[in-house]
């Protein structure tokens, strides 16, 4: 008798823990694309709790989550940072949980370079349509309705630390849920 042990991906429950990167990127949309090709899952449910990371392999991973014929939930947990908040705001709107105790980050990004003059340049034009792509982000995903509040608000000078409370206001994230009846598959 074949008795092979359930996991947490075959309920439909994906993780992002940790930085990341190409390689954590991979996996996730990998996960994202199996289980649209499956057909098995009504929702998928992805919990994140990441610091960021990389981000081109941050939008590789935001674009794949909207090519999902699947709605993706998102769950914030502990500390959602950069990249990881972007992920997090991605999720299906309504469904968008963080807990009481999630630390959210926001901020702009920023990049180390070397090279010559024209590679300045040229990564330059890179980190302005990155920049503008992360904004028309936070407008797609948060109640905010202009470049500038967006500016003001969650992209300033500094960094953003964001509460619970504060990231309801903001439309970061739709609700707080303090029980874990989210985790057991249960429709919210």
């Amino acid at each position: 008798m074949d008795r092979r042990a359930d996991s947490i991906e075959d309920h439909g429950i994906l993780y992002l823990t940790g930085a990341i990167t190409s390689a954590s990127s991979e996996v996730l949309a990998r996960a994202i694309l199996l289980a649209n090709f499956k057909g098995r899952h009504e929702r998928l449910q992805l919990i994140v709790s990441s610091p960021g990371g990389d981000v081109g392999a941050g939008f590789a991973l935001l674009d794949v989550m909207e090519w999902s014929n699947i709605p993706i939930y998102t769950v914030g947990l502990g500390q959602v940072a950069s990249m990881g908040l972007l992920v997090l705001m991605a999720g299906a709107k309504g469904h968008r949980v963080i807990t009481p105790r999630t630390s959210l980050l926001s901020h702009r990004m920023w990049w180390l370079g070397a090279g010559t003059h024209a590679e300045h340049m040229a990564a330059r034009r890179e980190e302005d349509r990155s920049h503008e792509r992360i904004v028309e982000h936070y407008l797609r995903h948060t109640a905010l309705k202009t470049k500038d509040e967006v500016m003001k608000l969650l992209l300033r000078e500094t960094d953003v630390w964001l509460d619970a409370e504060e990231a309801i206001r903001y439309g970061v994230a739709d609700r707080i849920e303090g029980k874990a009846r989210l985790l057991s598959g249960a429709t919210p």
